[in-house]
């Protein structure tokens, strides 16, 4: 998946980038919703309404390992999966299907208390930055 980061005018690849900085920068420009300043999970809080907030769970525990440990973080979780790739419409009496995207999944996790820590997994690729105010603290999480 490609994202395009209109503040810097970048397209990053996903699957590709090798910069944990701009895959994490990416993320978090795709997945919060606020004015262009806003910074993801410092001055704003919003996730986009496509994020389900998971509260417990396989996926909440994943998240919740690599966040401050002594704060309840907040988890979201978005899974697109294959068969909602596809747009179908009709041409010439018939119904065509043409895929219009990849199956991905997002999960979200953070912890506050005046300093954030925010983790993004994009399908198996995951980072960290434990100052998330700073848009230079990404960390790839490799296991």
């Amino acid at each position: 998946m490609k994202i395009i980061m209109p503040c810097d005018w970048k397209i990053v690849n996903l699957l590709t980038i090798e910069k944990s900085n701009d895959f994490g920068e990416a993320l978090r420009s795709h997945c919060f919703v606020g004015r262009g300043s806003d910074t993801g999970c410092y001055s704003t809080f919003q996730v986009h309404p496509s994020f389900k907030q998971i509260k417990e769970g396989k996926i909440f525990e994943e998240a919740k390992k690599y966040l401050y440990e002594y704060i309840e973080p907040t988890v979201y979780h978005f899974k697109l999966e294959e068969k909602d790739c596809y747009l179908e419409y009709e041409s010439e009496g018939e119904i065509v299907k043409s895929k219009i995207c990849e199956p991905h999944e997002i999960v979200i996790g953070w912890t506050w208390d005046g300093d954030g820590c925010l983790y993004f997994r994009f399908n198996n690729r995951k980072v960290i930055n434990t100052d998330c105010k700073k848009d230079y603290e990404w960390k790839w999480i490799d296991e």
